[in-house]
């Protein structure tokens, strides 16, 4: 309930430029969604079942930001209700509660989980699968981590996780021999043959098994130390989550050293009568590390934004919720007031994630707070100033204000406008007749923009800018002025 705008909002930067088109696509071709037919531009190689939901959608009630964001919106709930679940189910409802609650106060989901992207539908699913494999339902699981691979290729990472956990419990309880264990393994994995079958049927229609973009972008970015902590700044360090984290793992390492605490949270679990009914507690935390381990290591060489491990936080929050509310927790020698103490951080967190919310995001990358409602807004602004100069004008300008002006669907203008990027436009031979510069002040397309605006006297006509956008600058004549 609480967002950046109303659903209505405009779509913003990738969902404007890939997704929301792409689904818009899919609605007017008949839900065709084949590689090699279904456009690379709006793909990218990903697997379709986004944008063939989209699409569905889009068919029925246009493709509005409206119908886009209302599409998401259930898979936000979802990933709030599964992260509570599975909490409840492992360590209690009091780390349930305060997972999702962390959760729902984290700035990049809070803002993600209104737009047209695949991130959330990942999240939601991997907190879905890792609830049904902490219950035991290992089918449901692989029906949850299918669906997330289908989603986006880097769902593999849930069913990966899932079965290097039982792989590792079987170990412990000297079981990897057994059918049993290997069937379990096997159900977890069996996801990754929808994948396969995807890249297949990309290789014989398209011509590629992975999109080529993608394969340059793993090669061609270089490796160096620090790229081994690229996921864990957003997971473990932003908006509070340090004080959460810095709690639960002082309290696991004071377990750890002091004997009386070694004996109470080395307590084993119950066993089970019979044949193991569900995973352990210890397998469902090792599966959600796992998880964690896989962003990490892939995104250490891969392209990233803070989105793409979106699908590690739920399982991280419970865990770090569950190390402070667990039961055994109160068993131990510090006093009646550690009751209440042990909600500190997690309250801590809780606000400084909440305060986080309207903070201020760095440039293009305003997507990692509700920021990027004021970038929407001073987008909307300029195109409202283009448009009431009337007449069909020719803008010169960068994305994505670009892809903005040029379709009313996507929520900025009434009609379309003509819209050049510069890079395209230098290509061209003639070149069009320009009338106005739309320049984003700091981008790196900014200098060549008043350049061109320069060699043709245009003046600055007007400015804008609110709260935490980057500003834009529009350039041209003054009403009255020669040619």
């Amino acid at each position: 309930m609480v967002r950046a705008g109303p659903v209505d909002l405009p779509y913003y930067w990738d969902e404007a430029d890939v997704y929301a088109p792409g689904a818009r696509w899919v609605a007017e071709h008949g839900l065709d969604i084949r590689p090699g037919v279904f456009p690379d531009d709006y793909s990218r190689g990903h697997p379709p079942l986004l944008y063939l939901l989209a699409g569905i959608a889009f068919s029925v009630f246009g493709p509005g930001p409206a119908t886009g964001h209302l599409l998401v919106l259930p898979f936000a709930v979802l990933a709030l209700l599964g992260t509570y679940l599975l909490g409840r189910d492992t360590w209690g409802r009091p780390a349930g509660i305060a997972a999702a609650a962390l959760l729902a106060a984290t700035p990049l989901f809070a803002s993600i989980a209104a737009m047209l992207l695949p991130e959330i539908a990942l999240c939601s699913l991997a907190a879905l699968a890792l609830w049904l494999f902490a219950r035991g339902r290992l089918v449901l699981a692989a029906v949850a981590s299918a669906l997330a691979v289908l989603v986006k290729e880097t769902g593999l990472f849930v069913p990966l996780a899932l079965a290097g956990a039982l792989g590792i419990e079987a170990l412990r309880d000297r079981a990897l021999g057994k059918a049993r264990t290997w069937a379990g393994i096997g159900i977890c994995l069996s996801p990754a043959l929808a994948l396969a079958a995807f890249f297949v049927w990309q290789k014989l229609l398209a011509g590629y098994f992975i999109f080529p973009h993608h394969q340059n972008l793993f090669w061609q970015r270089p490796f160096y130390a620090e790229d081994v902590l690229t996921v864990f700044p957003s997971l473990v360090l932003w908006h509070g989550r340090w004080l959460l984290m810095a709690a639960a793992a002082g309290l696991a390492l004071a377990c750890l050293l002091v004997p009386d605490w070694r004996r109470i949270c080395g307590r084993p679990e119950p066993e089970a009568a019979g044949p193991r009914a569900r995973p352990r507690r210890s397998s469902v935390a090792v599966a959600v590390l796992l998880l964690v381990l896989g962003n990490a290591v892939f995104f250490a060489k891969m392209f990233y934004l803070e989105r793409y491990a979106l699908p590690a936080h739920p399982g991280l929050l419970v865990i770090a919720c569950a190390a402070l509310l667990h039961p055994a927790a109160l068993e131990l020698p510090i006093g009646a007031w550690w009751r209440w103490a042990r909600w500190a951080p997690i309250a801590g967190a809780w606000i400084l994630g909440l305060c986080g919310l309207y903070a201020a995001a760095p440039p293009d990358r305003a997507e990692l707070t509700f920021a990027y409602a004021d970038v929407i807004a001073t987008h909307e602004q300029a195109a409202a100033a283009i448009e009431a100069r009337g007449g069909q004008l020719t803008v010169l300008s960068s994305w994505p204000m670009t892809v903005e002006l040029r379709h009313p669907y996507l929520g900025y203008v009434g009609r379309p406008q003509t819209a050049l990027h510069i890079d395209a436009w230098r290509e061209r031979d003639p070149r069009p007749r320009i009338d106005l510069v739309l320049c984003a002040e700091g981008s790196r397309h900014a200098e060549a923009l008043r350049a061109e605006a320069a060699a043709r006297g245009f003046e600055l006509l007007e400015r804008f800018q609110l709260g935490h956008a980057r500003a834009l600058a529009l350039y041209g004549q003054r009403a009255g002025a020669g040619p």
